[in-house]
């Protein structure tokens, strides 16, 4: 499917009789913006992609492994608890996240699954499709709802363009687990700007609904993946921010492709001589590795070495110049944390700043058609 030729008719059959009308891209203001991928810089430009504002970086998926349990096997609790803390553009977000496994039937027994390092690639690689146009508002029975469509095919050559390899099985076991896999999200936002406080509650599963044409298990089926409530309320109000999906997906580690990302939503303020810093223990909580600072030594370790090498890994890549490590000791004087001190690149700065000029230039274009549009009424 492409824009020009996305319709009722080729949807499919298990969505096509719900679907009233069809939008793509360039009908829909929002849409039209969050596709807007136009971007100076040379020989990066093509690798545009948005992410998420906040919701890309709180703890939703897995780490380390994938877990798949019969139901049989399973513990009596299948949920998994996550905190949220996390302060962005001037507003504290405190809560947590539960993640409710997917229920996959299989041929000889059922099980769980949860979503993992696997399913945040096809996840990204969707995401990188609509922000290319792929991307469009579907009204009917379901009311109004953002889609991306696509082929296994398209989602296999944006993972190939980043070094990564899955098959079309792997694929489409991968959506159903997103569509399958619920989100709890219970959490305080603090305003620092009017001192207000809100609370936010929902339940949402990673994709509302994934919908496959043609051959089971080929790589020309068609998809339709519905967003779901949280990323269709991000493109409404503008709470996603262009990246580089090159620059972060093509890191084999999957900690070096988080914190990448993470460096471009939070350090919007790089800078030559500029710093971030982070407490390798809070930051391990944010991207899932630990559930807690009270953990053994060796577990200490462990998650060290996973960031001295992703800190190898960000040096190479020409995204940090260097980085410095303090030791925390505890009251008896033994060490119970470090304190990771990042220094941008100069490219990193330039990069960062460009896609901040990009960012203001959406937020304008979207005061601009907010106008015309009170102009209209």
């Amino acid at each position: 499917m492409t824009a020009k030729d996305i319709n009722i008719a080729n949807l499919p059959d298990t969505i096509r009789q719900d679907i009233k009308t069809i939008e793509n891209a360039s009908q829909v203001e929002q849409l039209s913006l969050f596709v807007d991928n136009k971007i100076s810089g040379e020989g990066l430009k093509n690798s545009f992609s948005n992410t998420f504002v906040g919701y890309d970086l709180w703890s939703r998926f897995i780490r380390n492994q994938r877990k798949h349990v019969r139901i049989k096997d399973a513990d009596d609790r299948v949920v998994v608890s996550r905190k949220i803390s996390e302060r962005i553009e001037k507003k504290l977000y405190e809560g947590v996240i539960d993640i409710n496994p997917a229920l996959i039937r299989g041929e000889d027994s059922d099980y769980f699954a949860w979503p993992g390092d696997r399913e945040e690639k096809v996840e990204r690689a969707l995401v990188r499709l609509a922000s290319q146009g792929k991307i469009a508002k579907l009204s009917g029975k379901m009311g109004e709802r953002y889609a991306v469509y696509f082929s296994i095919r398209e989602i296999q050559n944006e993972l190939k363009s980043v070094n990564q390899t899955l098959s079309a099985t792997e694929i489409k076991e991968a959506l159903n687990i997103l569509k399958g896999s619920e989100l709890s999200l219970k959490y305080r936002i603090e305003d620092e700007n009017t001192g207000e406080d809100t609370y936010s509650e929902s339940k949402m599963n990673y994709l509302s609904s994934i919908h496959f044409s043609g051959s089971s298990g080929k790589a020309n089926v068609k998809c339709i993946a519905v967003l779901n409530e949280f990323m269709s309320q991000q493109i409404e109000t503008i709470g996603y921010r262009g990246y580089y999906f090159d620059r972060v997906q093509s890191f084999k580690r999957t900690l070096s492709r988080w914190l990448s990302l993470r460096l471009y939503q939070m350090f919007k303020y790089a800078a030559p001589g500029k710093e971030h810093h982070f407490s390798l223990k809070k930051i391990s909580i944010k991207f899932g590795s630990i559930e807690s600072e009270d953990i053994p030594d060796n577990r200490l370790k462990a998650i060290r070495r996973d960031m001295t090498n992703t800190m190898q890994d960000l040096k190479k890549e020409d995204i940090i110049k260097d980085y410095t490590i303090a030791n925390v000791k505890n009251d008896l004087g033994v060490i119970c944390d470090y304190v990771y001190k990042v220094f941008p690149t100069d490219q990193f700065c330039e990069e960062v700043l460009t896609l901040n000029k990009k960012h203001k230039g959406l937020l304008a274009k979207a005061e601009v058609l907010d106008g015309d549009n009170l102009l209209e009424e």
